[in-house]
């Protein structure tokens, strides 16, 4: 799990994560509410589309990519929280009754984008620079919109002669060029100009069709409309620089003037709805704002900022504190720690799971790995569907020489969340302690499996034949999972001779 007390992996440049920003967050002009109520659904049903079932292959596909990117960021409180923020927005009959899965990037922009198939990216960026839920929820309306109505799909099944490895290049491209930000065309195949220009203005009535059908999403679930208008406001003043100095694609795309006016009049008919942001939020940010900048320097502006908000109120509340015990036990200095967590918990009145979890990672860090998975077990008393905790906890029984808890504990929390790859290395990790060689190697299948690379699961699945120490049953069970996996790891190598042509 990304921890605050540990180092985070390298974020893409800022420079090529604004591509993203502008691609996918800017919109075209419209001159009044009616123009806006009468856009064409780009969604309906063509021949010119994917099939539902190539759509998710192709998000799949993306994901594997992003998976193994060093800025993919696996907090599961974040993760966690993201997904819960978004049920009601899911919830919505606008969003058509799709599954999605929300994920995190380490990035400090502003930024969130949809992939084909239901798969919604989101930076740490949009996190810190929110000031309610309502906000946050914006923006992730405007991207169901574009997954329900399939834009991205549409938008690359129109090149008719790509291959589907080069279909899934193209979207990676329009996400972001990860060394070269002005190259971000020009590392895929995308045909002449006329085809680029074509795909800037299908992208250009996408972005306006995503913001009415977000804005339904956000009307027909527990949401301060409001925050749309909100964000997008923020949205235009950090855009002002691109204005001049944007290469052509990106001015292809205006400034949000006209669409903030369009949402005002669609505001100014309906009903005011007040929503109080939950702590999780609270706390998130707070963590956020302090750690994001692992530097030396960023790490000192990081305290300073944590120990203005504590002394801004002499109730500065539970957030605030939280904030400075992150960023104490990121700069390992454990005192100002056990000052701000107590803190935190007694302005909230109450305990929280991440206050549990970041006190036990913080013990964990000490060297207390006892110490630590004690703290963590009783806040699982606490907080059973914590993830968070659960991860802290088996990674503590590891490291205090219980492999054999840490595998009774793991191998019944991996029943429930059989989706995290985390879970799964813990596992691998306990069950190698044990010299359990057979269960090792298939826990670290399935993590391959779940990091997006079936080959090496298919590789760790015969290591698991030959280990010799399992019994009929689980080499049965092994053998159907390689028999299984082995299409999908051939499709893998197809798709990389695909990407190499």
């Amino acid at each position: 799990m990304v921890d605050p007390i540990r180092s985070k992996p390298q974020r893409w440049p800022a420079s090529a994560l604004s591509v993203v920003l502008a691609v996918l967050l800017t919109i075209a002009p419209v001159s009044s509410t009616a123009q806006f109520e009468n856009l064409p659904k780009l969604g309906a049903a063509s021949g010119d589309e994917l099939s539902a079932a190539a759509e998710r292959r192709l998000g799949e596909t993306i994901m594997r990519q992003i998976r193994r990117d060093p800025a993919y960021l696996d907090d599961a409180e974040l993760v966690d929280y993201l997904n819960q923020l978004a049920q009601p927005l899911l919830a919505a009959p606008a969003a058509g009754g799709m599954s999605f899965e929300l994920f995190a990037i380490d990035d400090p922009s502003i930024n969130a984008f949809a992939l084909p198939g239901g798969f919604i990216g989101v930076h740490v960026g949009l996190l810190m620079a929110a000031e309610t839920e309502s906000e946050i929820a914006s923006v992730l309306a405007h991207e169901i919109g574009h997954v329900t109505q399939r834009h991205i799909a549409r938008m690359l099944a129109q090149q008719k002669q790509a291959s589907f490895v080069s279909m899934a290049a193209m979207a990676l491209a329009l996400l972001a060029a990860r060394s070269n930000p002005q190259a971000a065309f020009g590392g895929v195949m995308l045909g002449d100009q006329v085809a680029r220009q074509n795909m800037l203005a299908f992208s250009r009535d996408s972005e306006r069709e995503a913001d009415r059908v977000g804005f339904d999403i956000l009307r027909q679930s527990d949401f301060d409309l409001q925050g749309m208008v909100s964000f997008f406001n923020r949205l235009q003043q950090s855009s002002r620089f691109y204005e001049s100095n944007a290469p052509a694609y990106l001015r292809t795309h205006p400034v949000t003037g006209e669409r903030i006016a369009d949402l005002q009049g669609r505001l100014q008919t309906a009903r005011y709805r007040q929503r109080t942001d939950s702590l999780d939020f609270q706390l998130l940010r707070a963590r956020y704002r302090v750690t994001a900048d692992e530097s030396t320097d960023g790490q000192r502006v990081g305290r300073g900022m944590a120990e203005q908000m504590v002394r801004a109120s002499a109730k500065a509340g539970p957030a605030p504190w939280y904030g400075l015990a992150s960023i104490a036990a990121a700069q390992r200095d454990w005192a100002r720690f056990d000052t701000a967590i107590a803190q935190a918990r007694a302005q909230n009145g109450a305990d929280h799971p991440y206050f549990d979890r970041l006190a036990a990672s913080a013990k964990l860090a000490q060297g207390n790995a006892a110490e630590a998975a004690e703290l963590a077990r009783k806040g699982l008393d606490r907080f059973p569907d914590a993830r968070g905790l659960w991860r802290i906890y088996g990674e503590s029984l590891i490291a205090a020489g219980k492999s054999a808890d840490a595998v009774r504990v793991l191998r019944d929390e991996i029943s429930i969340w059989r989706s995290d790859a985390r879970l799964w290395d813990l596992l691998a990790q306990a069950e190698g302690k044990l010299n359990h060689r057979a269960d090792a190697h298939r826990a670290a299948a399935e993590r391959y499996v779940l990091l997006g690379s079936p080959l090496m699961a298919v590789e760790q699945l015969r290591l698991a034949q030959r280990a010799g120490d399992t019994d009929f049953y689980t080499a049965s069970v092994i053998d159907a999972r390689l028999r299984e996996l082995e299409p999908e790891a051939r499709r893998e190598i197809e798709d990389s001779r695909q990407g190499m042509r």
